[in-house]
């Protein structure tokens, strides 16, 4: 099983980053717009107006995208240097084959979905370190229990 990231800053950044988009235009309506300009023959400095317009727009649109392929990435049971590794050492390319198809699978679902999922996934990984946790402590405190230091045997020092 991959080691599943505790840290959770990236889901932070990308519900803030949904936030601030939702303060602009959709990133379809810029696009379709852009490319409606560009084949309309409008002159070039309108175009770059307008692309210079909406640069903060295509700049969070890149880091959601960037965030969720992280979460594609986390989510995908298969590790990247695995698949390579076995690919290089064996020759054979099912295991890299095998994470492509998972990758293609989680990149058809929404962003929420896969939002979804990472917070189900970093849930289920939290709570089975909470029992490791927890037993560890158990086992400790049964073994301090058991661990009865003699008072009576001291070693005497020489002087």
């Amino acid at each position: 099983m991959r080691k599943v990231k505790t840290d959770n800053s990236d889901l932070i950044q990308y519900l803030d980053t949904v936030k601030e988009l939702k303060n602009y235009i959709p990133i379809e309506e810029y696009r379709n717009e852009y490319r409606k300009l560009c084949s309309d023959n409008i002159p070039w400095i309108k175009i770059k107006k307008f692309k210079s317009a909406h640069t903060e727009l295509r700049r969070l649109d890149k880091k959601r995208e960037s965030l969720i392929e992280l979460f594609i990435d986390e989510l995908n049971p298969i590790s990247s240097s695995t698949a390579r590794t076995a690919a290089k050492s064996s020759g054979n390319f099912d295991v890299l084959h095998e994470r492509m198809l998972y990758s293609k699978t989680l990149s058809e679902k929404s962003d929420e979905e896969i939002v979804a999922l990472v917070v189900k996934q970093r849930t289920e990984a939290a709570l089975e370190f909470q029992r490791s946790i927890e037993q560890s402590l158990e086992q400790l405190s049964r073994i301090s229990s058991e661990f009865k230091p003699s008072s009576q045997i001291r070693r005497k020092m020489p002087l």
